[in-house]
C-alpha cells in the first residue's frame, strides 16, 4: 500500500537554514544508510506530475533492496523558494540517503540548494547511480569523457541528465510512500512574473528522420531545407554552424541543444565532436557523410560515405524517388 501526505511550503533563505538547521539535519542523518546496512532510503521528487523522464531512468537502474519514496511537487512552482522549506522540513521528518530530482535547470537548482541547506552533497546531471558503492556517473568536458564520482556526505542530492528517447509512457514503481508538496507563496522580493513567449515543442524532438549539418555544410539554408524535405527529415545544426550565423539557434543539436533519438540520423559536414554526437547517440541508425576519411564522425556511424555530402544526398533523393515510382 502507498501512503499519501501533504506539506505546504513556507519561505526562508538558504543562509537561515544553514545557520539554524544543522542540529536537526545532524540528528536525522545519524540513522542513515552505510554500506553495511541492509537498505538505502531514496526519495524521488517529481514536479507537476511530469514522471516520464525520471521513471524511464529508474527503469534502467537496479534499486533492488532500496526503500523508495515519492515526493510530488504540485502545482508547478515559479521559483525554488516556494518549495525549498517544505523539502527541508520533510527530509528532517523522514530522512533519506539520496534525493533524486528530474532533469532540467529547476531540478539542478533544487538539488544544489537542498544539499546546501542540509549540509549534504549535490551532483547535477548524473546518468547513473550505483547503489553498492554509492557512486554516480556523469558526462564531462562536452561529453568527451565520463566521470565516476563518490562522496560520503549525506544526503546526496542528485539531478538527472537530460535523456533522448525516454519512454513517454514510463510509470514510477508502484507501492511507494507518497507525499504531496504544495508550493508556498511567492517570496516578497519577487515583484512580478511575465511570460515572454509560449514555448512550443520543436518538430526536431519528434522527428523520425533528422539531417544534422555541421560547419562543412556550406550550402545555403534553402537548399539544405529542400534536400531535407525530399528526404522526409527535419534539419538540425551543430553549435559551431549556428555560431557562424544565418540559421535558427533553436535548431542546435548536442549537449547545449536537442538530444534526439530518431530512427535515422544523417550527419553531414561535421567532424564528429563529442558535444555534437551526444545529441544523436541514441539514434537507431546513423549515416555520416564527410569528405575527410579520418573524421571522427565515422567511428560513431553505422554507415560512412567519404564524398561531397551534397552529391551524396542528391543521389539519395533521386534513388528514393525512383523506388517510390
Amino acid at each position: 500500500m502507498s501512503a499519501t501526505g501533504k506539506s505546504r511550503a513556507t519561505t526562508r533563505s538558504d543562509a537561515d537554514w544553514w545557520a539554524n538547521g544543522s542540529r536537526k539535519s545532524a540528528k536525522a542523518m545519524a540513522g542513515l544508510f552505510t554500506p553495511k546496512d541492509a537498505a538505502m532510503n531514496i526519495v524521488i521528487v517529481t514536479i507537476n506530475q511530469d514522471h516520464a523522464a525520471i521513471a524511464s531512468w529508474l527503469a534502467a537502474q537496479d534499486f533492488s533492496g532500496c526503500t523508495l519514496a515519492h515526493w510530488q511537487i504540485e502545482p508547478q512552482p515559479m521559483v525554488a523558494e516556494q518549495v525549498l522549506d517544505a523539502l527541508v522540513e520533510q527530509w528532517q521528518r523522514t530522512p533519506a540517503d539520496v534525493v533524486l530530482f528530474p532533469p532540467g535547470a529547476f531540478g539542478d537548482e533544487l538539488s544544489t540548494r537542498l544539499a546546501w541547506r542540509l549540509h549534504g552533497a549535490s551532483i547535477c546531471q548524473v546518468t547513473s547511480l550505483d547503489i553498492p558503492t554509492v557512486s554516480v556517473r556523469k558526462s564531462h568536458w562536452g561529453n568527451a569523457l565520463t566521470a565516476t564520482l563518490q562522496t560520503d556526505k549525506r544526503p546526496l542530492c542528485l539531478s538527472l541528465a537530460r535523456q533522448a528517447g525516454a519512454d513517454k509512457n514510463a510509470t514510477l514503481p508502484s507501492g511507494m510512500q507518497q507525499l504531496n508538496i504544495v508550493p508556498g507563496a511567492l517570496p516578497d522580493w519577487l515583484v512580478s512574473i511575465e511570460n515572454l513567449k509560449n514555448v512550443t515543442r520543436d518538430p526536431l524532438a519528434e522527428a523520425r528522420r533528422v539531417l544534422v549539418v555541421g560547419q562543412g555544410g556550406e550550402a545555403d539554408n534553402q537548399e539544405i531545407a529542400m534536400l531535407a524535405e525530399k528526404l522526409g527529415a527535419e534539419v538540425g545544426y551543430s553549435r559551431a554552424r549556428v555560431m557562424n550565423g544565418g540559421v535558427d539557434a533553436e535548431k542546435v543539436i548536442g549537449i547545449s541543444g536537442h538530444l534526439l533519438a530518431p530512427e535515422v540520423c544523417i550527419v553531414v559536414g561535421a567532424s564528429g565532436a563529442a558535444a555534437l554526437m551526444a545529441g544523436v547517440r541514441n539514434s537507431k541508425f546513423v549515416v555520416a557523410i564527410n569528405h575527410d576519411a579520418s573524421a571522427a564522425v565515422f567511428s560513431q556511424a553505422d554507415v560512412g560515405v567519404v564524398d561531397d555530402w551534397k552529391v551524396v544526398l542528391e543521389a539519395l533523393v533521386t534513388n528514393i524517388h525512383a523506388d517510390c515510382q
